[in-house]
Parts: C-alpha cells; sequence; structure tokens
C-alpha cells in the first residue's frame, strides 16, 4: 500500500479544509532512455554529426488512484486525468504500473469512451471514477480515463502510468469535474507551485507543491512576478496562457511577428507547459532568433531543426508579463545549447525550434524555461482571473561561468554578436525574406533533420500534443 495513502483523511466540510495549510509532493525526475540518435551531414557538408537528447527528462508525481499508486506526468498542458488499465494489451502498456479493479476504493466505471488523440499516438478507454488521492488529499470520486488501449505513446520506455493533467477544464475530452477543479476546491489558498529540477543547477531541486511555497525558493506570494492568465483566441480560459512581448539574445532585444492569436495586439501568447521539453514557437520567429546571432545552421528551412555550435553562449530572455508591467526571464546558455554527445562534432541541439501546430498561443513554454523560474498557478477569485507567479531562479553569471567550465572557450570568437532586428522597421514578409537570403548568403542551409520534431510532446522525441493544440 503506498505510504501515503496510510494518511489519507476525508473531508467532510468547509471547517475541515480550511484547516489545511498545503502541502509538498515529492516530484521525480527521470531521465528518458537515450532515445534517437541521427547522423547526417555537418553544416559544411563535411563531416557526420551525432546530436543526442542528452538533457532529456519527464517529471513524474505519484498519485493514488483507489489503493494503488502510479507515477504520473505532470501537465500543464493538458486536463485529462487517465491512467494505464491492466485490460490495456498494447504494447505501450507494458512494463507499468496499470489499475486494477481488484485494488479499488470507490470505483465506478461507466460506458462512457474517451479518445484522446496527439500528434503522435492515441489513448481510448472508458470513463471512470475513484478515489484519486495526492499526498495528504483526497479528491473523492474523481472523474479519469480508464486506458485500455495506447498507441504511440511509449511510456513503457519510461515506466510512467499516464498523465495528471492540470490544465483549465474547458479542454477536458470527458465530462465531469476536472481534476484542476478537485484540487482548486479542497485547497483553502487554492494555487499549485512547480520547479523543474536539473543537472544543468545543481542547487535546484524538483518541487510540486499544493497551496503552499517552497521555502527553498520564496518565502511568499509577494516574491512572485505576477501575470494574469489570457483567454486570448477563446470564450473561457483553457491553458496556463500569458503575454510575450519580446526575446532578447545576450541582452539584445529580438521582436517578434504579430501574434497568430486572434484578437491579440502588441504582444503573442505563450503557454506554460511542463508537459513540452522544448521551447516552440514561430517558425518565422525562430529563424529569426537562429540568425540573428550565427554559430546555428539547419538542414531544411521548413523542417530542419536548429543546431548550434555546442560551445556557443548564448543567455536567451523572455519577456513576459502584462503591457503595463513585464519581465524578461533568461534561460541557462546549457538549455538553449543542449550537451553535445560522445561523437558529434561540436554541434549540439537548440533547445528553441519551430513549431506553427498549436493554435491555443504563439509559444509552447516547455522545460528548457521552466527549469529557470519557479513559477505559480493561482485560481481566480471573487476580485481577478486566474493568474501565473514567475521568480527567476537562474543566475545569469554563475550559469554562464558554469557552461564556459563545462564547454570551454567559444572557439567562433569571430561570430558578430546578435543584430538587433524591429518587426516595426520592416513588414513581417520582407524580412522573412531578407533573413532567408541571409541564411542561404552565408551557407546555412545544412545539418541534421531529425524527424521527430513534430513528435515532442511529453518528450523530444515521442511527446504528446492533443489534436486541439494543433
Amino acid at each position: 500500500m503506498n505510504f501515503y495513502f496510510k494518511f489519507f483523511l476525508l473531508w467532510q466540510s468547509a471547517s475541515t479544509l480550511a484547516s489545511r495549510q498545503g502541502c509538498k509532493l515529492p516530484l521525480i525526475r527521470i531521465k528518458r532512455p537515450s532515445g534517437i540518435a541521427q547522423e547526417d551531414q555537418s553544416p559544411d557538408g563535411s563531416t557526420t554529426i551525432q546530436v543526442l537528447d542528452r538533457n532529456d527528462y519527464t517529471y513524474i508525481v505519484n498519485v493514488s488512484v483507489g489503493a494503488q499508486s502510479f507515477p504520473l506526468t505532470l501537465d500543464t498542458g493538458s486536463s485529462d486525468l487517465w491512467v494505464i488499465s491492466n485490460e490495456c494489451k498494447s504494447a505501450d502498456c507494458s512494463n507499468v504500473a496499470r489499475y486494477s479493479q481488484s485494488f479499488s476504493t470507490n470505483l465506478s466505471i461507466t460506458q462512457t469512451p474517451f479518445r484522446t488523440d496527439y500528434i503522435s499516438g492515441s489513448v481510448s478507454g472508458l470513463v471512470a471514477a475513484e478515489t484519486v488521492s495526492l499526498g495528504p488529499y483526497q479528491l473523492i470520486s474523481q472523474v479519469f480515463g480508464l486506458a485500455n488501449r495506447t498507441e504511440g505513446i511509449s511510456f513503457s520506455d519510461e515506466g510512467n502510468s499516464g498523465i495528471l493533467g492540470l490544465a483549465f477544464p474547458s479542454e477536458m475530452s470527458m465530462p465531469g469535474m476536472a481534476v484542476l477543479q478537485s484540487i482548486f476546491t479542497a485547497l483553502p489558498d487554492p494555487y499549485f507551485t512547480i520547479t523543474l529540477g536539473s543537472k544543468l543547477n545543481v542547487n535546484s531541486s524538483s518541487s510540486f507543491t499544493l497551496g503552499q511555497i517552497d521555502d527553498l525558493y520564496a518565502n511568499d506570494l509577494s516574491d512572485f512576478f505576477t501575470i494574469p492568465v489570457s483567454k486570448a483566441g477563446a470564450n473561457d480560459y483553457t491553458y496556463w496562457k500569458i503575454s510575450l512581448f519580446y526575446i532578447t539574445i545576450n541582452s539584445t532585444r529580438i521582436s517578434l511577428s504579430p501574434s497568430s492569436v486572434q484578437g491579440v495586439q502588441h504582444s503573442q501568447i505563450a503557454v506554460l507547459d511542463t508537459g513540452t521539453t522544448l521551447a516552440l514557437g514561430p517558425t518565422r520567429d525562430v529563424e529569426t532568433f537562429w540568425l540573428s546571432l550565427g554559430s546555428a545552421a539547419r538542414n531544411d528551412p521548413i523542417t530542419g531543426m536548429w543546431q548550434v555550435r555546442c560551445e556557443k553562449a548564448i543567455m536567451v530572455g523572455f519577456a513576459l508579463g502584462h503591457e503595463d508591467s513585464y519581465r524578461e526571464f533568461v534561460l541557462d546558455p546549457a538549455d538553449v545549447s543542449w550537451e553535445q554527445g560522445a561523437s558529434n562534432n561540436g554541434w549540439c541541439l537548440g533547445g528553441i525550434q519551430a513549431n506553427d501546430e498549436v493554435d491555443s498561443g504563439d509559444w509552447l513554454l516547455g522545460d528548457v524555461f521552466l527549469r529557470n523560474v519557479y513559477s505559480l498557478y493561482h485560481a481566480a477569485n471573487s476580485s481577478s482571473g486566474p493568474w501565473i507567479g514567475l521568480l527567476s531562479i537562474t543566475n545569469n553569471e554563475s550559469a554562464l561561468a558554469a557552461f564556459r567550465q563545462s564547454r570551454g572557450p567559444d572557439l567562433d570568437s569571430s561570430t558578430p554578436p546578435a543584430v538587433q532586428i524591429q518587426s516595426t522597421a520592416v513588414s513581417p514578409e520582407v524580412r522573412y525574406k531578407l533573413l532567408y537570403g541571409t541564411s542561404t548568403l552565408c551557407g546555412f542551409i545544412g545539418g541534421v533533420v531529425l524527424t521527430s520534431l513534430f513528435r515532442a510532446r511529453h518528450g523530444l522525441w515521442y511527446a504528446l500534443r492533443k489534436q486541439k493544440q494543433k
């Protein structure tokens, strides 16, 4: 029996709920398998390179369903809770913990089917309800999916048994109360916080709290820079969306193209998504980003993934907030240039890549961004809508020093600094043509074609993304 299960208390009154003070749950960082490594010609056409997903992690929280405990992917980019059932005979379901009715405590299985389609893979089964427990908290008769069939999910490679989706209820693919609603109803102070630890920062550790602050990173809510969640592109709150105003490269400001989200002006929309590994943005802006600094290349101007010289230190900042107040949050350069493998001849995979397949926002800010901030997700109340709090946990100087110690000196010191590109100076169409011409003249048509780019939802190579997010 799960350790926490012995301490579960059933909330039966508002006074009992009010006595709760929140809790901190273990958030486990699991290294994904080595995954896919692909060899091809280097950008100059003379050597063979290999790019490895050396910094690719998934973040797991233990959740009890009935009397069983399951490792589930913590995902702020989806709304469903589902667990693999022991009725699942798919190859994806092998070697993982599966739900068994013999361990049920309050199970109710409906005949209502559910199916969730992802860019790569799908999950289907029946809608059910059961007592779901997170640490000391019980969610009675919580709706969840019993996955009887999966295709292309590959969870067996990681050992996790499903997904804990913490996006808004409007995006649920099954009827009933979303787990986010249940959690916020249970908490006297309705918020949760996340820190994604990484070996890139030896001083950071993964953290997932419900209704309380992790005192390793902050003291109270006032420590956070607060940003209202946006409904942009929808009639209701869907994902944890906030406004993105510009990006910086080594303190040089790079303006962004107009937002593709209807009704959005003066900014773009970014979705904070713990279930996505990379930072994914519009092709035009990602191309502007890489071409403005040099030492980067790709093979195909439409679908190729960007690579960068492994010793190239790039301090990237995302300016997030609202029109009256925004703040820049800087990434560790090792999150922008992923650590080289043993035989990659000095080229690393860029942590920022292009993806035009998402219409919920312009950018998905995945783990490469979220590893650099302490993030807080707060419910709406009588005076305001839901909001996000961000607190930077990356020290620019120490991150750069650690990068230099690990990667060595910048061998391409002759590369000019980033060129400031303002979107108001020329039209987006003209700027795109100019940049494309520059890339051709400079010989940046080359590199590795990693056809698994759009399988980047819950991992670099086989991650999940709902079709409605496409």
